[in-house]
């Protein structure tokens, strides 16, 4: 009886047990993007921005269909390294906001990335960014990711663009810590972000039954013994 208990315990916990969901993909079939060039970030140097605002921030709005903690954030990038001039190192924040009235608001965690890509330039990839303090994302919310070097005049990269040309997905960009412009693109940059759904209470508390259930009949059994 008890070995049946244990195994009917055990199937609830991996019903109940968190899943990796994507809230939101613009990449194309296995991870695909369309080949450089893409939109810049950072790179104020190569652009001539004017001081103090120089170097480009680029954001994404998504809004999660079900309760999720951030669990990984994927682009398609290219590292550029233009001696003499461009010569930030390949470092890259990828940050999870909060929405302000349509535009990136209070960030909820900012992952921080160093030796993007191997520091190799011209070299397009996917890059992983591994959320480490799991904001929870709740359904139908809207939040953005946010993306830009540390270093936003010295340190560029291509941020690659989606082969996708339908999703109408809002944008942001701001060059420094200037004044966002906003828009709705249907052919976004290439992104994903990942999440890991929130079990639902009801399903933790038959969880927790079934572990009293099974403490009680052990001890049941211990004291007829």
């Amino acid at each position: 009886m008890l070995k049946l208990i244990t195994q009917m315990l055990l199937a609830m916990v991996l019903v109940c047990t968190a899943r990796a969901d994507l809230i939101v993909n613009t990449f194309g079939p296995g991870q695909s993007f369309q080949p450089p060039p893409g939109e810049t970030i950072g790179g104020g140097i190569l652009r001539n921005d004017p001081p103090p605002n120089r170097g480009v921030t680029q954001a994404f709005e998504f809004t999660p269909s079900s309760t999720e903690s951030l669990s990984q954030i994927d682009l398609a990038l290219q590292y550029i390294f233009v001696a003499g001039v461009a010569t930030g190192p390949a470092n890259l924040d990828v940050s999870i906001a909060s929405d302000n009235l349509g535009q990136p608001g209070t960030l909820l965690e900012t992952i921080r990335l160093t030796n993007v890509l191997g520091s190799v330039p011209s070299q397009p990839g996917v890059v992983p960014a591994m959320s480490l303090s799991r904001p929870l994302l709740q359904a139908d919310t809207h939040y953005w990711l946010v993306v830009a070097p540390p270093d936003m005049l010295n340190t560029a990269f291509d941020w690659l663009i989606s082969p996708l040309t339908t999703l109408s997905v809002p944008s942001a960009s701001r060059l420094g810590s200037g004044p966002w412009t906003t828009g709705v693109t249907e052919q976004p940059l290439a992104f994903d972000v990942s999440g890991v759904t929130v079990p639902e209470a009801k399903s933790w508390l038959t969880v927790l039954t079934g572990l009293i259930a099974i403490g009680l009949l052990t001890t049941w059994r211990r004291d007829l013994s």
